[in-house]
């Protein structure tokens, strides 16, 4: 990536070019599809003449489009911090829609569908969660690689979300009548993830049979993991680096072995935390889509809270 930093009304202080460097490197990591000469990331950080705050402006230029976001905040830290954020948010944006393309282009020809006005509300339901499933099903995936010793490349997070669409909008019947289609796409998705690691199980693959060239687990955090998500463990990350870049660089760097730590827990009761804690859930809702009594959902919850806070050594 061709990386350029600017400056405005003011000298940066090492440890924030750094930030803007670290930033940098994930935003590389989220786009392995392109080669580092397509890419250009063009920062420049500005102290507002009136007044004390400072504005990062970040541009992404990728080919044959522009990413352009820019944030204020009371120190270069937190507009850096939230400008790349919302950059991070909008490249995952842009990657579903490449998906999505993709996605139809594979499709082999059939015969078509009566698209009534019924079937394209259902479809438009479902790809109003699509992003959402695409999500859950990456972050799924990583946690059982990590317990089941899952070799990378071998189940692709993309081929799952192509079944679940298609399962979809060819069984609309099917959808239970007390549950909501978000829902019901979570349902589908973990299923259809149960049978596939079934499958993979059953061919008996050993561990060392790996795909080459494709992104290695380590780095998969870096693209399954959202700004947006509501992952605080009692508030232990973020809001603790204040402006120091580079206690927010430790921040992050304990925030990644956290969701580690998470694909770590047993998997009962790492679903229910999952499933409340990043996907949003209520426990009703979790019972519905695993099949679990919504107290045990509770509980497991709390449990998954218990085990996090005692490996990290937090109140």
């Amino acid at each position: 990536m061709n990386l350029k930093i600017q400056h405005r009304n003011f000298d940066i202080p090492q440890a924030v070019q750094r930030l803007v460097e670290k930033k940098a490197q994930k935003v590389q990591k989220m786009l392995p599809t392109f080669s580092d000469d397509t890419l250009d990331l063009h920062v420049t950080l500005e102290k507002i003449p009136r007044g004390s705050q400072y504005k990062t402006s970040v541009v992404l230029t990728i080919p044959q489009t522009a990413i352009r976001v820019e944030e204020i905040d009371d120190n270069p830290t937190g507009s850096i911090q939230t400008s790349f954020d919302e950059l991070l948010r909008k490249i995952k944006k842009f990657k579903s829609q490449l998906n999505r393309e993709k996605f139809w282009q594979r499709q082999p020809e059939a015969v078509p569908r009566v698209r009534t006005e019924g079937v394209r509300e259902f479809e438009n339901l479902i790809n109003q969660n699509l992003d959402k499933i695409q999500n859950y099903v990456r972050r799924e995936l990583f946690h059982r690689s990590l317990a089941h010793n899952i070799p990378p490349g071998i189940l692709q997070p993309e081929a799952v979300v192509d079944e679940v669409f298609l399962l979809m909008t060819s069984q609309e019947k099917a959808k239970p009548v007390n549950i909501q289609m978000e829902q019901w796409m979570y349902q589908v998705a973990r299923e259809q993830i149960d049978r596939r690691l079934d499958e993979l199980d059953r061919e008996s693959l050993r561990v060392e049979e790996t795909v080459a060239g494709k992104p290695q687990w380590e780095d998969e955090v870096l693209n399954f993991y959202q700004p947006d998500e509501s992952l605080r463990l009692e508030d232990l990350l973020r809001d603790q680096a204040g402006g120091n870049p580079e206690l927010l660089m430790e921040v992050e760097e304990t925030e990644q072995q956290l969701h580690k730590a998470i694909a770590r827990l047993p998997r009962k009761i790492r679903e229910s935390f999952v499933l409340c804690v990043l996907e949003g859930f209520d426990p009703v809702e979790v019972a519905m889509i695993t099949g679990k009594d919504a107290e045990k959902v509770q509980k497991d919850v709390e449990d998954a809270r218990r085990r996090l806070r005692e490996q990290f050594h937090t109140a």
